[in-house]
């Protein structure tokens, strides 16, 4: 049985600036979640333009958002 869940797009951020030593938990960033690819697109289009000199890189991911209290195994808090 499938859980109620939402297909969202998570824009994610590399801070390559760190180098090549840095945790990837230290350079890999969620900038946000959006509901639509073609938004997701977009602001990673716009985002890569805007900051791609300062040694970051954008790009998005489909994921899936779970209600209230509730994650992929079913599991509540």
């Amino acid at each position: 049985m499938h859980r109620e869940r939402e297909g969202v797009y998570a824009i994610l951020r590399y801070d390559g600036f760190h180098g090549p030593d840095a945790r990837p938990e230290d350079t890999i960033t969620v900038k946000e979640i959006v509901r639509s690819q073609e938004l997701a697109e977009a602001e990673v289009a716009r985002l890569n333009t805007l900051n791609g000199e300062k040694g970051v890189r954008y790009w998005w991911r489909y994921t899936r958002l779970f209600p209230d209290g509730q994650s992929a195994c079913g599991q509540g808090l």
